[in-house]
């Protein structure tokens, strides 16, 4: 397609500008040949260009993929982090559990040392008192029956294994509050322990989501790009198309041109054939008529209608070897009035690929019209700034050349509509962005692409 395409364009081009020189297409197959090599060479290298984006693209997807897995990874991490986070926070809340429950009841067997040391008190008094041991054998005589003996025997040895059982509780209970003292310390010292390995674990959660943070970033900014490049990608292929078409419909005016221009010079040719053959029939009945006649001295006269009717054929056989421009245009018209408010260069750290024309507190619709005869390539709205914008291509002297019209407020037009020179293709407005209502005029020798590599100075052509 592209290739019939370009050889079709080639074509058009070397025929057109060989006509305007003189030279018949039929002739000049050696010189269309070399164009169309300088123009499959262009392909060539546009192909490798197209082939090292795709490569960079592929490249960005690979980078892509690697930054998910990084994510993913990541997030793993982060997840087991987590839960460490939660386990050590649990453990933390039963040691607290422990260490109160432990603090109560070394409280309760604080009481209880405290009541059990008053006891012991109060019974080291009584024995001081008594002048040393109690003397057991005294309390023993001293009973009046034997029942009474055998029961002051029995209180005897109460007593005794009360005080003896009472100081073992006491020193037991001293035993366990030191245990649980200790108990208590270990639990604590392990608390600070935990807390200081949670304050790490939180340490590193909140780098690994700040890691998370930036890597996401840079996937949403590889993402951006990615999609921009592509969008780039699909946006000129598409624009391609459309140009390509519009081209075919340029040669499709140019042929039918051209088969009515044949078709005339067709005409003329049989309407000389038949005004000759009407001569040759005239002259010989003039001879016949002569022979008849009695000889005459005086010379032949040519009539003035003779010289003229030569003068009648040569004119039509040059006009049969002869194709006129497929263009008529010489030049460019300007397309829409008003005064250049912005020429073509730097521009707020930028370059201002065209030229703008303003409309300078008029009111009303100011038209805008296409600079030469022409087919729209595309007429619709663009996101990337342009707003409402048509773009034309055109063929002048053998050369294509493409028009951009740029933040429309309203288009007349249609994509693949062919139109005139001077034909109004909208009017001006501030859509997309813009700064106020202009026009945004560029004009590109060949095909429009996005990074303007054909562009020219328009002030050069209006």
């Amino acid at each position: 397609m592209k290739n019939r395409l370009i050889r079709a364009t080639v074509a058009l081009m070397a025929a057109t500008a060989l006509i305007a020189t003189g030279v018949q297409p039929a002739n000049a197959n050696s010189e269309i040949n070399s164009r169309l090599d300088q123009v499959l060479d262009q392909q060539q290298e546009n192909s490798e260009r197209a082939d090292e984006t795709k490569s960079e693209i592929s490249k960005l997807d690979a980078e892509l993929k690697e930054l998910q897995s990084e994510i993913e990874t990541l997030k793993a991490e982060q997840q087991e982090t987590q839960d460490k986070l939660e386990q050590t926070e649990d453990e933390l809340a039963k040691l607290e559990e422990e260490i109160t429950a432990l603090e109560e009841e070394i409280e309760i067997i604080e009481e209880r040392i405290v009541e059990r040391t008053i006891i012991l008190e109060e019974r080291a008094i009584s024995t001081y008192e008594a002048g040393g041991d109690v003397s057991y054998l005294e309390v023993l005589l001293g009973a009046q029956s034997f029942g009474d003996f055998i029961e002051r025997v029995s209180a005897i040895s109460t007593i005794a294994q009360h005080d003896q059982d009472l100081l073992e509780e006491h020193i037991a209970d001293e035993e366990r509050v030191q245990k649980a003292k200790s108990e208590v310390e270990a639990k604590r010292e392990d608390v600070e322990d935990r807390k200081v390995e949670l304050e790490s674990l939180k340490s590193e959660l909140n780098n690994q989501r700040d890691d998370l943070d930036q890597l996401e970033d840079e996937l949403k900014s590889k993402e951006e790009t990615l999609q921009s490049e592509l969008g780039e990608i699909m946006s000129e292929e598409e624009l391609l198309q459309k140009q390509e078409e519009a081209i075919e419909a340029e040669l499709a005016a140019w042929e039918e041109e051209q088969e009515r221009i044949k078709e005339e010079e067709e005409r003329k040719a049989r309407e000389a054939e038949e005004e000759r053959k009407r001569e040759e029939e005239r002259k010989r009945e003039e001879e016949r008529s002569s022979a008849n006649a009695e000889p005459s001295n005086e010379p032949a006269v040519t009539s003035a209608s003779d010289d003229s009717r030569s003068s009648v054929n040569n004119s039509n056989n040059e006009s049969a070897s002869a194709t006129p421009s497929s263009n008529s245009n010489s030049s460019f018209v300007r397309p829409a009035t008003g005064t250049v408010t912005s020429q073509m260069g730097p521009r707020w750290g930028k370059f201002h690929w065209g030229i703008d024309i303003g409309k300078n507190g008029r009111t009303g619709e100011v038209p805008i019209v296409s600079v030469l005869d022409g087919t729209v390539v595309t007429a619709g709205y663009h996101q990337g700034g342009f707003g409402n914008w048509v773009l034309v291509t055109h063929q002048m002297n053998g050369q294509q050349y493409t028009t951009v019209y740029a933040h429309l407020d309203r288009i007349d037009v249609s994509t693949g509509q062919r139109v005139g020179q001077g034909q109004q293709l909208g009017t001006m407005g501030n859509t997309g962005a813009s700064q106020g209502p202009h026009l945004h005029f560029e004009v590109h020798k060949g095909s429009f692409n996005w990074e303007r590599t054909n562009a020219v100075d328009p002030m050069d052509y209006i």
